[in-house]
């Protein structure tokens, strides 16, 4: 199976021309799985404000209606992100999983929100699932942990108990060394394997890009970068199978 991760431009006026350039890849580097960054259609100064502003939570959620409806451009079977969602008069980060035939499943929404100036997550958003659940879709078994939530290992054993291949985890993040180090224990909590995709950010330091593909064992086993923002690689689901049979993944716990 192969799978694609990138990172995407935080900038709204850069994002026609890096979504023009996922196509040209995909097309030269056809993938089963993509995985994008969180909340990647909108713009995310939205959520450094302190108070609500409801025409532009209106505008976030409807850059990612439209967004959906060209997910198909992309030459993949699969898509996995997340994205603001207004459902039973919460507004959630919900991650999401899209397939090639046109089906949209909504899955758990971000239970670990920051709230300080980088974003005000806990003000913006109503706290999610508490629950890691795995999500089987075709041949793969995934879970996401959203950003924030790739710091909590016990997230990860979760997911893992849970049988999964596959953790997605779409971030908006710096560049401090705790990413790369929380994605590695990641995958060696879960035996899975880790795909991370991150925003960067041309015109400030907000976001540092820096998208990754980590092994079950905690290897990472690529990265991106402002020149290569795409990182296509060959995975085989057996061996996180394998992985779960294997210290620390089988120690028995009540």
């Amino acid at each position: 199976m192969k799978i694609t991760v990138c990172e995407l431009p935080d900038e709204a006026a850069r994002r026609d021309v890096a979504w023009a350039d996922l196509v040209r890849h995909l097309r030269a580097s056809p993938t089963d799985i993509v995985v994008l960054p969180e909340m990647p259609f909108c713009d995310w100064k939205t959520f450094t404000t302190r108070t609500v502003d409801p025409a532009a939570w209106r505008a976030a959620l409807a850059s990612h209606d439209t967004m959906m409806t060209r997910l198909a451009e992309l030459q993949t079977q699969m898509v996995l992100a997340s994205r603001p969602v207004q459902a039973q008069g919460k507004r959630l980060n919900q991650a999401f999983c899209w397939t090639r035939d046109g089906a949209y499943q909504g899955a758990r929404a971000k239970y670990y929100l920051p709230d300080e100036p980088d974003g005000w997550e806990a003000t913006w958003f109503d706290q999610g699932d508490r629950e890691f659940s795995a999500l089987t879709v075709g041949p793969v078994t995934v879970g996401f942990q959203l950003c924030t939530e790739l710091l909590f290992t016990e997230a990860a054993w979760e997911i893992g108990r849970r049988g999964a291949q596959l953790i997605a985890a779409p971030r908006a993040t710096g560049g401090h060394r705790r990413w790369p180090m929380a994605a590695s224990l990641a995958a060696i909590m879960s035996g899975c394997f880790v795909a991370s995709a991150n925003r960067r950010s041309y015109d400030s330091e907000a976001f540092a890009g820096r998208s990754w593909l980590v092994s079950p064992d905690g290897e990472i086993l690529g990265e991106t970068s402002a020149d290569a923002p795409f990182l296509t690689a060959e995975i085989d689901l057996v061996t996180a199978d394998r992985a779960k049979q294997t210290y620390p993944r089988n120690l028995r716990v009540p």
